[in-house]
């Protein structure tokens, strides 16, 4: 799925969202009910982060603080578990239907490496084009296609978006282009997002279509930073020097986001949450959310309607927010 906004080695600060119950049937399950996630022995619960998720909804990837180290987590349909990885130092990013997580490892110079991890494969590092290069892996989809970006190390600036093919391992293909970009996500057709820019100077949000040897742009003065189904998520410049919030749809017409005052989760469906109380519909509609600790932030939203994010500082996990 992907990924709230990463321009390669920061990361933007994420909010939250808030549910409320359905009332239409006492029977049924809670609208968008929420549910603390679960985590690991001697963790700090206001130190847990959830980075990324699959787009069922049965997988979430993110880091907690354990006896004052950050370690790296999995949580599989509420489940938590610690992989075992050998960098001390590093993140998981994003994961997908398989299990297969996403993101970098840094080594004693702290120079980052692309890599992923399967409870089968265990860590793997991803290929760079040139000897000596650096990266990290932003995304995956289903497929397994890994999304990210990789750079020079003495033109830290300078990020290359990059595509790791599960059609062809062991391979690497970078987007062409003299300024920086970084892909911040795949979608499960294979669409990447791909900003261009560095933090606090970016350029237009593209669209790559590996498949199509193609790249269009979302058009002067945009930043986006997610993808799932053929909508985008993030801001565009207006002429009075603000920005709008908006959804992206690359099929059909496009729309500003109202409700949402940091949106930064979308699905297949169209639907986004963020930072608000509620998930807001295509159609404008909305479901709230339950958090009865307040300050409800929504990271990432599954397309069957599982999201995950934090409520009350805490990490959180609400279904039936379909």
């Amino acid at each position: 799925m992907h990924r709230p906004l990463r321009i390669f080695a920061a990361a933007t600060v994420l909010g939250a969202l808030a549910v409320a119950s359905d009332p239409a049937s006492a029977a049924a399950p809670a609208r968008c009910g929420v549910t603390y996630l679960p985590l690991p022995a001697n963790a700090a619960e206001y130190t847990t982060w959830v980075a990324g998720a699959d787009v069922t909804g049965r997988w979430a990837v993110g880091s907690t603080e354990i006896n004052g180290w950050t370690e790296q987590v999995i949580w599989q349909n509420g489940r938590v578990s610690v992989p075992p990885l050998p960098f001390g130092s590093g993140g998981l990013e994003d994961i997908n239907a398989s299990g297969v997580a996403v993101g970098y490892g840094l080594d004693m110079q702290y120079r980052s490496s692309p890599v992923s991890w399967s409870a089968q494969h265990g860590l793997e590092v991803l290929p760079v084009p040139h000897e000596g290069w650096v990266g990290r892996a932003t995304g995956i989809n289903s497929h397994g296609d890994i999304v990210g970006a990789v750079n020079d190390p003495a033109e830290f600036d300078s990020p290359h978006a990059v595509r790791w093919p599960a059609d062809a391992p062991g391979t690497v293909e970078m987007l062409p282009g003299d300024v920086p970009q970084t892909a911040m996500g795949i979608d499960e057709d294979g669409l990447v997002l791909v900003q261009q820019g560095v933090i606090g100077l970016p350029g237009p949000a593209l669209i790559w279509d590996p498949a199509a040897d193609s790249v269009e742009s979302l058009g002067e003065g945009t930043l986006a930073h997610a993808i799932s189904g053929g909508y985008v998520i993030g801001y565009r410049n207006d002429a009075a020097g603000g920005q709008k919030r908006m959804l992206w749809n690359l099929r059909g017409p496009d729309r500003e986001i109202t409700r949402i005052d940091a949106p930064a989760a979308v699905n297949k469906q169209g639907s986004v949450a963020g930072q608000a109380e509620v998930v807001l519909r295509r159609d404008g509609s909305t479901i709230r959310l339950q958090s009865p600790a307040g300050y409800p932030y929504v990271s990432e939203l599954s397309d069957t309607g599982v999201a995950y994010g934090s409520s009350g500082g805490k990490a959180a996990r609400w279904t039936n927010c379909g």
